[in-house]
């Protein structure tokens, strides 16, 4: 009876910590409406989409994304433009958390054929 009981204690606890860890990862098809590229605490690239962002760390501002990775920030901003020029779509890959400027933070950007 202890070793279940101690089973569903620790299930319970893995359960809550699931719930509670902020989910990262790829995010398919964004259209991108506007772009930016600022200088807030360090450089930083913003966009902002016409549908519903998804925010699973609930931050400040959930009209677009930032990217800030200075090994990744220039070769974002090509692809972001690339596909806003182009009218294309973009997959975009969330850090799980929310950048300096209250959007969610992205570690990675692929333009979509």
């Amino acid at each position: 009876m202890k070793t279940f009981v101690a089973l569903m204690v620790m299930s319970a606890v893995f359960a809550f910590t699931q719930a509670v860890a902020l989910p990262s990862g790829w995010i398919r098809s964004i259209t991108i409406e506007t772009i930016s590229d600022s200088d807030i605490d360090g450089e930083v690239v913003q966009i902002t989409v016409n549908e519903v962002v998804d925010n699973p760390a609930h931050c400040a501002d959930s009209t677009g994304y930032a990217i800030r990775d200075p090994n990744t920030v220039r070769g974002s901003l090509a692809l972001l433009m690339s596909a806003f020029v182009t009218g294309k779509q973009v997959d975009i890959f969330l850090t799980g958390g929310c950048d300096k400027t209250g959007m969610p933070a992205l570690s990675g950007v692929t333009l979509r054929k």
